[in-house]
């Protein structure tokens, strides 16, 4: 591939560069020539420092060579030639042209199971990263390594089966049509090139539909949507997938802008994938791209200062925005930074199956649904049910900077399907049990934040008398149970039908 370079960072952008790599340099370890998982990334799955991550060394390679300070760019090549080692030339595999889930990971063979023994994603994130690495560093790469890299993508985009990502799985199909057409366009492959913008157009179909992509409020692969599509407006020769980029990314910064709370400094639900409930508590990478334009104080970020940051390993991604960040659309900056007033959104995501987010925003409180017919559990990293409010802010002392806004969150959880709206004031969530076995329990887990006491009395059958919030309650189940589990109260309903009819309300509401 051609080096093409281009773009400036703005000074806010140099310092995420320094900030994510210094982070990084922290969980080098030069044994391996890869980066250490850093306190609280996979807790409590795996422990701190104990495995060798693979993109997120990519995008630490990268920031080296952003930041230029003297031993980056020896650093980088040794980061980038580890990475590079283990990635699968085993044609005729589905893992083909994959890279290990991290370096300690044996290599697959027959049985092997996706997401399990390998991650098949590796293709399009690193990919991606190689891809910038080539276009804004390949002229202080030596003719050898070049080769190296342009083979590894290649063997990323032809290792790929064919039907694997769908226009719908919205962050790598973004980011595989790309790689496809620049990869394609720089070998003459017209078929390829085809594919990717075939890809890229389906994408951007999908989106038109209703505005919106089918990983609705993801913060974290928000983060990698806002990415793949500056990649499209910055990094691609086709003239398409420049102005997709640019119009899709616009639009995108206007969903983001209409369920963000800036009072409390969420991207509120519901979220169709999330790691977590409260930016403040976890890295979301979609916090990172305020960064750039508003500067570090003002991003919905945790404490980056802290020494263990709840899915800290994406603050390595701070180089690739901060070369990759573009201008915010006018009037959207209001939204991102400040909040005023009362608001209700409704966004329909899609029709088949039908799925209709509702937010309903006021200052310092947010209820968040999601229904349909589309009969998701409320498990895993779908969220279709969430309050956020605010506990207690930190203007109350008389020097120093202010503290800041302490917020509580709750998530509802339900292993049969469940479906929530959020109107005035007022969350609805509804839970369907599938056969003739009990319906499960409908679960509330409730957070009160950093320090925030919580006591299982503050629940009754009718009512929660949380810090900084009272809410009443109605329940087609009974109250069963309100205990503590590792500083969060999980409330239990117990269904007395065919499943729940929860009700949540604020205090003064008919």
């Amino acid at each position: 591939m051609t080096n093409r370079a281009t773009g400036s960072r703005s000074v806010a952008g140099n310092d995420l560069v320094d900030v994510s790599v210094s982070f990084g340099d922290r969980w080098y370890d030069p044994a391996v020539g890869l980066l250490w998982n850093p306190a609280g990334s996979f807790a409590p799955v795996v422990r701190d420092a104990t495995v060798h991550m693979l993109p997120q060394s990519a995008w630490y390679a990268f920031g080296l060579l952003e930041r230029g300070a003297p031993g980056d760019r020896e650093r980088a090549l040794v980061v980038i030639d580890a990475v590079l080692r283990l990635q699968y030339d085993r044609p005729g595999t589905p893992w083909n042209g994959t890279f290990a889930q991290v370096a300690e990971m044996p290599e697959p063979a027959d049985g092997a199971r996706e997401w399990v023994d390998y991650d098949p994603n590796w293709r399009q994130f690193i990919g991606t990263t190689l891809l910038l690495v080539l276009r804004h560093h390949g002229d202080g790469l030596d003719q050898v390594l070049r080769a190296r890299i342009d083979q590894a993508i290649d063997l990323a985009i032809r290792g790929e089966p064919a039907g694997r990502v769908t226009p719908g799985y919205t962050n790598i199909a973004i980011m595989k049509a790309v790689l496809e057409v620049e990869y394609g366009g720089s070998i003459g492959d017209a078929d390829l090139v085809e594919s990717g913008e075939d890809l890229a157009a389906a994408v951007v179909a999908r989106f038109d539909r209703h505005g919106t992509f089918d990983e609705f409020n993801a913060p974290t692969y928000y983060g990698i949507d806002l990415l793949g599509l500056a990649l499209w407006r910055t990094c691609s020769a086709s003239p398409r997938l420049q102005a997709w980029g640019t119009r899709l990314e616009a639009a995108l910064w206007e969903d983001i802008a209409m369920f963000f709370h800036a009072g409390l400094g969420n991207l509120v639900g519901p979220y169709s994938r999330t790691y977590g409930i409260d930016m403040g508590r976890y890295l979301a990478a979609v916090g990172l791209w305020w960064w750039p334009t508003f500067g570090r104080s003002a991003s919905p970020l945790p404490d980056l200062d802290a020494d263990s940051i709840n899915h800290g390993h994406d603050l390595l991604l701070g180089p690739l925005v901060s070369r990759l960040a573009g201008r915010i659309p006018a009037g959207m900056a209001e939204f991102l930074t400040s909040y005023d007033g009362v608001r209700q959104v409704e966004r329909r995501i899609s029709d088949d199956p039908e799925r209709v987010a509702t937010a309903w925003l006021e200052p310092g409180l947010a209820f968040g649904g999601e229904g349909g017919d589309h009969r998701h559990a409320a498990t895993g990293q779908f969220a279709p049910a969430t309050i956020h409010w605010r506990v207690a802010t930190g203007d109350d002392h008389d020097s120093g900077p202010p503290a800041p806004t302490v917020v509580g969150t709750a998530r509802v959880l339900c292993d049969d399907p469940t479906e929530a709206r959020a109107t005035d004031g007022v969350l609805r969530v509804t839970t369907l049990a599938t056969d003739e076995d009990e319906p499960a329990d409908l679960i509330v887990v409730i957070s009160a934040g950093p320090g925030g006491l919580l006591v299982p009395s503050m629940v009754e059958p009718g009512r929660w008398n949380l810090p900084g919030l009272t809410v009443r309650v109605q329940s087609s189940g009974s109250l069963s149970g309100a205990e503590l589990v590792g500083g969060d109260l999980w409330v239990t309903y117990r269904a007395l039908s065919a499943g729940h009819r929860l009700i949540v309300r604020t205090v003064g509401d008919a």
